[in-house]
């Protein structure tokens, strides 16, 4: 495909976490070879063999969407992820883990169809979004980063979160990004490195230019399986609070006369452009979800 076909660019970083890897591409190419996509893989420093088996991948050809894959020295997520925004070629940009796994067709036509129909929004969670509420006792702990009276998790309100998307104040990856909100705001703030409250980071400076930002549950509607932490929970916890207080601390002393400003504003919402494909795919799991509350009650 070339580039001028690409509209989905989907940025995958990396470290010595090969067989997980493999099903994260082999899940690209079952469920979107087809697509206007792009999959470029960040990798990261890895010693297991990953940059040998992307590199005869690349050599050798394969039947998915197009690949790239490109170098870094164990800079970690943020880092990668910028790089991978300088490498892309589609009007939409993807940050995804190694560790997601795509399982509908009808999961891309309806991210393209979303950000044609949409144009306030400018960034679009795919798992949870965040509202941030005012509070008044000062951040001195990692727990007072992430105090739920400081900072909700949400896929908005019940039932309607199903068929709508819901405007948030921050996110959590995965998320997809409009190009152009980047070449106007810049990429993820570096100060934020390795990572963490990065991405909330650049919410806000996305809505400052005057997009939205959204969330849906995809992964709640079957779209893909998050295997969760095979790469990132091998930071050691005491390090990882270290990072999370020092990057929530930054956060906060930037945003929270706007946190301040904003709380109790009316949030937007919008109807999801999917196919009859994905309505189905949403009363499936609307009946499992229904049928699991009646047993466990």
């Amino acid at each position: 495909m070339s580039a001028a076909g690409i509209e989905l660019s989907v940025i995958i970083a990396t470290h010595d976490n090969l067989p997980v890897l493999r099903q994260a591409l082999d899940s690209w190419r079952r469920f979107a070879a087809d697509q206007p996509v792009e999959l470029i893989v960040v990798e990261d420093g890895c010693t297991d063999g990953t940059a040998e088996y992307l590199a005869d991948l690349t050599a050798r050809g394969w039947d998915g969407p197009p690949l790239r894959a490109v170098h870094e020295d164990d800079a970690h997520e943020l880092v990668c992820t910028n790089r991978g925004f300088r490498e892309a070629r589609g009007a939409l940009v993807l940050s995804w883990h190694d560790d997601m796994f795509l399982r509908a067709r009808w999961f891309v036509p309806e991210l393209l169809a979303t950000f044609r129909a949409y144009a306030d929004i400018g960034l679009l969670s795919l798992s949870r979004g965040l509202y941030y509420h005012p509070v008044e006792e000062p951040v001195r702990t990692w727990e007072d980063t992430v105090d739920w009276r400081r900072m909700e998790s949400t896929v908005g309100p019940a039932p309607l979160n199903w068929v709508r998307l819901y405007e948030v104040d921050g996110v959590m990856r995965p998320w997809v990004v409009r190009r152009s909100c980047i070449d106007r705001v810049g990429p993820l703030d570096e100060a934020f490195r390795p990572t963490e409250w990065d991405e909330s980071d650049l919410a806000y400076r996305i809505r400052q230019a005057g997009w939205k930002v959204a969330t849906h549950g995809y992964e709640r509607d079957g779209a893909y399986l998050h295997q969760l932490s095979t790469t990132y929970a091998r930071t050691p916890s005491a390090r990882r609070m270290e990072i999370g207080l020092r990057n929530g601390g930054l956060f906060y002393q930037r945003w929270t006369d706007t946190i301040r400003a904003e709380d109790g504003r009316t949030r937007k919402s919008w109807l999801r452009k999917t196919s009859a494909a994905g309505w189905l795919a949403a009363a499936r799991q609307v009946a499992r979800f229904a049928a699991g509350r009646r047993d466990g009650a």
